[in-house]
């Protein structure tokens, strides 16, 4: 036997499985063990009244702290996760002004090149990272009025730096900054894919919750590579349209980063603004007269009479069923400030909060209600919380915002039924029960007819950004979908939705031509006696009317107006 041949048949077994026997100890802990708390260190400076969150590159809250003096020491702690690569650091506004809560920028970490000032790629996510990342002194530079972003005194060795990663730059200032991502990016990627389970994405569809999810249509990821996650980016794929009128933009959905291989989740948010009562009563539009104008003093009251915020259910993460909601506003001046309850959903299957009155789902108060004022008015930009705890044991945070806020009702200005025909004069307003009223009788409407009705879109205020928004401007919701929505549980007559073409996307409103979108509905021949519904078609009354319903092409809520009809 030679000297390097030292041990037996036998014993070479014995050590080989011997070996093997510990490998694979080793292994089955690695798995289990892999997820552990991850800690990222820094002073921020010019960053008072601030609030600094970790996001996951899924769109999972994963740590954040109040900024309460011009240069503070910052330690964000996380819960165990797989992994913190991909994570962003953003700033959201704390101070309670009337940016409270809206979302200010975020965090560039490292760029391309020796200077900052002069590099036209940044770098914003982290890499695999130790337990402790210390990042240094995190400087915030102020752009607009509530938007900017903040600075690392130099590039961080622990950022990513892969091309994939890299967000376009002016002068070291990521390009989305200072209009929430609305700007057109060039050579943004702007075709769109569904996530399917376990396949690839296919052109021209949304995201489906449960899916696999490419990482840059998460909520936390920048599918055009403007710096702002898709979370709070108004205009995610970087191309001529905001998210709300563009229906090829994937909506996004969100990920855990408490394990690899989770499914994703549907987080939405959203606003619902109907006006339903008769003679018009409560209806406020841009384009309208006397008490029927949208004004600083008609749009809060109005959101706070019947506006309410909508939040998806998620039944499930990472395959274990939730057995509790939490909700909280991030600085959201009329949101809670700490995660409450949700209790159950509502009977539409979503949590709709009604925010005038505190209620949920019509009846249970969630808060103590809020009167809003024309300083504090709810924005596509404020930021919420959602805390969801598992059968298993485990919480899951995620955080988004509603992209934009319905403040003003369609108007409806002229009808035509048939021979008959009218025009809604709003100036000769009376008294009613609800309010200022006209005087609108029921239309009469014959099976056969076409109900062809004109009026002004509903509108949404500026944004930080956008010509008009020191003097609240509104803005003209184009690109968006008309459908007639039927009365006694029938629903929408998706036969007869029609998309405004005409105004392909949002348009600052114009007072002087005051733009109009007609409609031509054939309702009782596309929508009654017809499947799926079968729903025939009766004399008199229709009980509960016909909702003229306005929705986004993209993602986001509904604003509509009621219209009360005689069948005959």
């Amino acid at each position: 036997m030679t000297s390097t041949d030292r041990f037996s048949p036998f014993a070479k077994a014995a050590l080989l499985a011997l070996a093997l026997l510990v490998a694979l100890v080793c292994a089955q802990p690695a798995v289990a063990a892999s997820n552990k708390p991850y800690t990222v260190k820094l002073t921020v400076k010019k960053g008072k009244n601030l609030t600094l969150l970790l996001v996951g590159k899924g769109g999972s809250l994963l740590a954040s702290a109040p900024i309460k003096s011009d240069s503070q020491a910052v330690s964000l702690k996380t819960k165990s996760v797989a992994t913190i690569a991909g994570a962003t650091l953003q700033l959201v506004n704390a101070a309670k002004t009337a940016s409270a809560g809206e979302y200010f920028g975020p965090a560039v970490l490292g760029w391309k090149g020796s200077k900052q000032a002069s590099s036209t790629l940044v770098y914003t996510k982290l890499k695999a990272a130790q337990a402790t990342t210390s990042l240094g002194t995190l400087t915030v530079t102020k752009v607009t009025k509530q938007q900017g972003y903040a600075s690392l005194a130099a590039s961080s060795k622990a950022v990513d730096t892969a091309s994939s990663s890299a967000a376009k730059a002016v002068k070291g200032k990521p390009l989305g900054v200072g209009t929430y991502g609305k700007a057109a990016v060039p050579g943004a990627t702007t075709s769109q894919a569904p996530n399917q389970p376990g396949q690839p994405n296919q052109p021209g569809q949304p995201n489906q919750p449960g899916a696999t999810v490419q990482p840059d249509k998460q909520l936390g990821g920048d599918l055009d590579k403007d710096g702002i996650p898709n979370a709070f980016d108004v205009n995610d794929d970087g191309d001529s349209k905001t998210d709300s009128a563009d229906s090829s933009t994937p909506t996004p959905v969100a990920t855990d980063d408490t394990s690899t291989t989770c499914a994703s989740v549907d987080f939405k948010i959203f606003t619902n603004f109907k006006a339903t009562q008769q003679g018009f009563a409560g209806t406020i539009n841009a384009y309208g007269s006397g008490p029927f104008a949208a004004t600083l003093t008609t749009v809060p009251e109005a959101l706070g009479n019947t506006m309410s915020m909508v939040f998806s259910s998620i039944p499930a993460v990472c395959g274990s069923q939730v057995t509790k909601t939490e909700l909280k506003g991030v600085g959201v001046a009329y949101a809670p400030t700490d995660y409450v309850d949700l209790g159950s959903v509502c009977n539409t299957g979503d949590y709709q909060w009604t925010i005038g009155n505190g209620k949920l789902c019509g009846n249970r108060a969630l808060t103590s209600g809020y009167k809003f004022s024309s300083s504090d008015l709810p924005s596509g930009q404020d930021t919420f919380a959602m805390r969801l705890t598992t059968a298993d044991g485990k919480t899951h945070e995620f955080t988004s915002s509603p992209g934009f806020v319905f403040v003003t009702h369609p108007m409806v200005i002229k009808y035509r039924s048939g021979a008959a025909s009218g025009t809604i004069d709003y100036s000769q307003s009376t008294s009613g029960p609800d309010g200022p009223r006209v005087n609108a009788p029921s239309i009469s409407l014959a099976q056969a007819d076409t109900l062809d009705v004109e009026l002004y879109r509903p509108q949404r205020f500026a944004i930080d950004g956008e010509a008009g928004f020191a003097d609240n401007a509104f803005y003209d919701l184009g690109g968006f979908k008309y459908t007639p929505d039927l009365p006694n549980g029938s629903g929408k007559c998706d036969a007869l939705t029609t998309t405004d073409t005409a105004m392909p996307t949002d348009t600052a409103s114009d007072q002087a031509t005051k733009p109009t979108i007609k409609l031509s509905w054939a309702i009782g021949s596309k929508c009654y006696g017809v499947p799926p519904r079968n729903t025939p078609w009766t004399t008199g009354e229709l009980q509960g009317g016909i909702d003229i319903q306005v929705e986004p092409s993209g993602p986001g809520g509904n604003s509509a107006q009621k219209l009360f009809i005689t069948a005959r």
